[in-house]
């Protein structure tokens, strides 16, 4: 499937496999868009948005809708916590629902509650059901459940683990960062490159630096945008 990112004036920009990254030189176009993804990442409407400035195509049969829902933006990979409390609900949750284990216990309990009640008290007739997902941050704070970082040395290993989270325990088919071509080097980037591909998964990193042409070592594809908005493909 073809993903695109549209980016008013400038024909649509073509979401390969892996990595994509697209660089622009001009620090306030690039400025200007990232303002405008973090009104996205925030649920907000572009109210004036009348030329469609910027939007995502994730749907090969329904090309004119943008499918927001597939896509994460994460924007800075250093400020991004794997263990806030949003990520580990996402994988108590996930877990939860995958484990017939675990929802056979919960099966039990809900039993077990209801046989309780009705024996202790025999004049209530209706059924009890007990939500194992409704307080989820007290059970982390009280569990400290964490992923383990510690064998973390760099960027990349971030970088593995945040795709690894999102391949694992989300249907997200994009991810969007900010500057990730500042933190890797061509080698990492390569690779973290060949993962996005073995996990079906797209990442888009939105650059600003006076890249002439792209490395010739790297196996991402590069757009990139001069300061006098000639638009360059590698």
């Amino acid at each position: 499937m073809t993903n695109t990112i549209t980016v008013f004036p400038y024909k649509p920009f073509e979401i390969n496999d892996g990595i994509t990254l697209l660089n622009f030189q001009n620090i306030d176009e690039f400025s200007s868009l990232i303002f405008r993804i973090n009104k996205l990442k925030n649920g907000e409407t572009f109210y004036d948005d009348t030329n469609r400035i910027i939007h995502f195509y994730t749907n090969d049969n329904d090309s004119i809708e943008e499918h927001l829902k597939d896509i994460s933006f994460i924007g800075d990979l250093g400020s991004f916590n794997l263990n806030a409390s949003s990520q580990m609900k996402i994988i108590l949750k996930k877990i939860i629902e995958d484990s017939q284990i675990m929802l056979n216990e919960i099966e039990k309990v809900n039993t077990d509650l209801n046989s309780v009640v009705f024996d202790s008290i025999t004049r209530y007739s209706l059924p009890l059901t007990l939500d194992m997902f409704a307080n989820y941050e007290k059970l982390l704070k009280s569990k400290d459940i964490k992923i383990d970082f510690s064998n973390w040395t760099n960027y990349c290993d971030k970088l593995m683990d945040v795709i690894s989270f999102y391949s694992d325990f989300t249907n997200k088919k994009l991810l969007i960062f900010n500057n990730i071509g500042r933190l890797l080097n061509v080698n990492q980037l390569n690779e973290i490159h060949t993962y996005l591909k073995s996990v079906d998964l797209k990442l888009v990193s939105l650059e600003s630096y006076p890249m002439i042409f792209k490395e010739k070592k790297l196996n991402a594809k590069v757009y990139s945008i001069d300061n006098d908005h000639v638009r360059f493909d590698y």
